[in-house]
């Protein structure tokens, strides 16, 4: 007689293929995660969230920088305005018809110079 082999290898796999219900079921009972097949993966499947979460979490980080960066640009556009605009207030303040109004205005007893500045040329300097 002929004695019929079975294969033990291939066993396990035919018990293995589920349906999407089935799968769903376990899934929501919990005997998918005591499965020997997945408890062997469990320490991959770790990997691959903790791979997931630091993407996740990276993606964050980059746009909060993008967001600060943008923030940044903005904020030195402003100062950069105001400082050209303080650079001109003063140079015109410092005017002479601008300052001889000031002193008009306070009443100061300060007169204008009517002869130009001298220029002072020095040759030599003493003690060289």
């Amino acid at each position: 007689m002929a004695e019929k082999k079975i294969n033990i290898e291939f066993e396990d796999e035919k018990e293995e293929s589920v349906s999407f219900s089935s799968a769903f079921k376990g899934v929501m009972d919990g005997t998918l995660i005591t499965k020997k097949a997945v408890t062997t993966q469990l320490p991959f499947l770790l990997f691959i969230a903790l791979i997931g979460i630091l993407y996740i979490s990276n993606r964050y980080h980059a746009e909060k920088m993008v967001r600060e960066l943008k923030e940044t640009k903005t904020e030195l556009g402003e100062l950069r305005a105001h400082a050209l605009y303080t650079s001109s207030e003063l140079m015109r303040m410092g005017r002479q018809t601008e300052v001889a109004e000031i002193v008009k205005k306070f009443g100061l007893d300060l007169k204008e110079s009517e002869q130009p500045p001298k220029k002072i040329i020095v040759n030599s300097i003493p003690g060289d």
